[in-house]
């Protein structure tokens, strides 16, 4: 019985680092800084010319603070309506909880540390976030949707 219970919490920390490492990436400034912004722009619009990140970058932010916290009314807003259609608020909750309960148990704070936009194009994006361990790097898909970015990762 002791093994049955011991293999159930083993699978349920596994199950939530990996839900870590799905909604989670690291990357590091230009100036080799967790967290600092690039001194200019990376992001490009097509025509190469220097494209204003600052709303995209915020709407990241939020949404890392709102999953971490986790709030998960402030995190569901910011999913793209294709994630919303295929996760429900309820799924993104327990996402979210086994997170959290991951972070606990491994006596962590997860936090945004480091962003970079890697690309604008039109109303879609890639960025790469991260809360401060390399094996949850990831980038993500971000789109614009009634002029604000959400996230597009589901």
């Amino acid at each position: 019985m002791r093994t049955t219970h011991t293999t159930r919490t083993g699978l349920r920390t596994l199950v939530a680092l990996a839900a870590l490492a799905a909604l989670s990436a690291c990357t590091q400034g230009s100036d080799g800084t967790p967290g600092a912004a690039p001194a200019t722009p990376r992001a490009t619009a097509s025509s190469s010319a220097p494209v204003d990140t600052a709303p995209l970058e915020s709407s990241v932010r939020a949404y890392v603070k709102a999953y971490y916290a986790p709030d998960t009314a402030a995190a569901y807003a910011l999913l793209s309506t294709r994630c919303r259609k295929e996760w429900s608020r309820e799924d993104l909750d327990e996402l979210m909880n086994r997170a959290a309960q991951t972070a606990e148990q491994l006596d962590r704070t997860y936090t945004l540390q480091r962003l970079s936009v890697d690309r604008i194009q039109g109303d879609g994006a890639q960025v790469t976030y991260g809360v401060g361990e390399p094996k949850y790097d990831e980038r993500t898909s971000w789109v614009r949707e009634g002029g604000e970015w959400h996230n597009d990762l589901c």
